[in-house]
């Protein structure tokens, strides 16, 4: 694995826009032999993360602003997401009840985007300051066997 620390920043203001993220993800990858399934994983997380962001933070008025920066260091992946949104801390949002048929739950729909970024990050964070909405993820990454 490559010890150097490695970040990349990437603003986007739509969803056809995630692509340059992915990119940059590619990138650190290969700079640093990530196995395929951490990718996998970090894609995953930022695309449902993202998706939020842009389905419940912003208004039809607003110009949707998301400035992401995401890093590898010391074998650690990790992320800040950052939007001028309306302030929605989705780390409260109650586990869905697996365990339980779906006509069953207290809440049969949504929570699952979320309930999947906790599970595939080892921290999920969020807080609000002046305004803004930060949202910091962070994982161990595996590097490729050779």
């Amino acid at each position: 694995m490559n010890n150097t620390r490695t970040c990349y920043r990437v603003i986007i203001h739509s969803r056809d826009e995630f692509i340059q993220l992915v990119s940059a993800i590619d990138k650190m990858a290969e700079k640093h032999s990530i196995a395929s399934s951490v990718v996998f994983k970090i894609t995953l997380a930022l695309d449902e993360l993202i998706s939020n962001i842009f389905d419940y933070a912003f208004n039809d008025t607003q110009k949707p602003e998301i400035d992401i920066v995401v890093c590898i260091d010391r074998g650690v992946f990790f992320a800040k997401i950052i939007d001028s949104g309306k302030a929605f801390d989705i780390s409260k949002i109650q586990k869905p009840e697996l365990d339980k048929p779906i006509d069953k739950r207290r809440k049969p729909i949504g929570g699952m985007g979320v309930h999947l970024v906790r599970n595939l990050m080892d921290s999920f964070t969020y807080y609000r300051v002046d305004g803004k909405n930060y949202v910091l993820i962070c994982t161990k990454i595996d590097t490729e066997t050779h």
